[in-house]
């Protein structure tokens, strides 16, 4: 597999997702996701086994924001192979009203699958900062 592929790939997958969460198109999020997928959380790791479970958690997540808001963008994506199935994703995004204006930024980290030719996410690990540790 071409890393450029890859790369075009990823950030295609992300794009649709990001786009599905706008909307909140539960039936088109779990999509975008291999199972059992994890989100690790400050205080737990929360799990889900099956695309019911996942629609569930999202629909908490999104159903969480705030009335006014409209839809999110990409920063920032740092993609890293590990191999050829496997990549670990660091993205800012952004957040924002109806009128265009940000209201709220974050990081997350997702770890991706190849899995018959399409990327899936597996893990999602929201973050405000990473530190490198020497």
């Amino acid at each position: 597999m071409a890393i450029a592929t890859a790369r075009e790939d990823i950030l295609n997958v992300l794009e649709s997702y990001n786009e599905a969460f706008g909307k909140a198109d539960y039936s088109d999020i779990i999509n975008y996701f291999d199972y059992p997928a994890y989100f690790n959380l400050q205080d737990k790791t929360v799990g889900a086994s099956c695309k019911f479970k996942l629609k569930l958690i999202y629909k908490k997540i999104r159903g969480g924001l705030p009335y006014y808001y409209s839809y999110s963008k990409w920063n920032k994506i740092d993609i890293q192979l590990i191999d050829d199935s496997i990549a670990i994703v660091n993205a800012n995004f952004s957040r924002y009203k109806d009128d265009d204006v940000i209201y709220d930024s974050g990081s997350a980290q997702y770890h991706m699958r190849l899995i018959n030719n399409e990327w899936k996410i597996f893990t999602l690990t929201p973050y405000t900062k990473i530190k490198t540790l020497d």
